[in-house]
């Protein structure tokens, strides 16, 4: 704790309650995205819904917000300094401990996880609106091994976090939350694997209509 540890305390809540919005979006964007197997008109329908009601405005800039927001606070405990990073790597390396390589893992998933969301919102906006063939279009450019990338970063930079707060405040046996988002993980890391294919092989080839 520092000099002020109630200060110390309400970032620590705003951590988890931003982690957490963060982990939900994500997993839910990941099934919106994954309605591409069922096909494109299913697939088309989701974006205009949340277009014509407003959902997707509203709900761009509060998530840009709250990733800056948790990017602020989480990012207070990464050494900026080379020595510093140098120093955390070899005591990591030295008590090969599980926690703290996912600690590790976290900071690194993260950095790149905040440099290929800011390029996937920045190409997502300027090819808007979202449908099926723009997303195709985009995945078929040179974006399917990006994406490949950014989903394993952001499915595990999730799960490693869920993991960590919920070992953190007491609220589960590690083993227990572990088994549960291993199996959560595995499913989104499937289902993103499985759109990325459709989008990329499929859409525009007269299939998944």
């Amino acid at each position: 704790m520092g000099r002020f540890p109630r200060a110390d305390v309400y970032l620590d809540v705003t951590e988890l309650l931003s982690g957490i919005f963060l982990v939900g979006f994500v997993w839910t964007h990941m099934l919106f995205v994954a309605t591409i197997l069922f096909g494109t008109r299913i697939f088309n329908q989701v974006p205009a819904i949340l277009d014509a009601t407003g959902i997707s405005y509203v709900g761009i800039t509060m998530v840009v917000l709250v990733i800056i927001l948790h990017m602020v606070i989480a990012g207070r405990r990464i050494p900026a300094r080379f020595q510093d990073q140098r120093i955390v790597w070899q005591h990591a390396k030295r008590l090969g401990h599980k926690d703290t390589w996912t600690w590790v893992f976290q900071v690194v998933t993260g950095v790149g996880v905040l440099v290929m969301a800011s390029i996937h919102i920045w190409s997502v906006l300027a090819g808007w609106p979202i449908t099926s063939s723009a997303s195709a279009g985009r995945v078929q450019e040179n974006f399917f091994f990006f994406y490949l990338i950014f989903l394993a970063f952001a499915e595990f930079h999730a799960a490693i976090g869920i993991y960590r707060q919920f070992v953190k405040w007491g609220w589960i046996e590690r083993k227990k939350v572990s088994h549960v988002l291993t199996g959560i993980t595995v499913c989104i890391v499937g289902l993103g694997v499985a759109s990325l294919l459709v989008l990329q092989f499929f859409i525009g080839t007269g299939g998944v209509e």
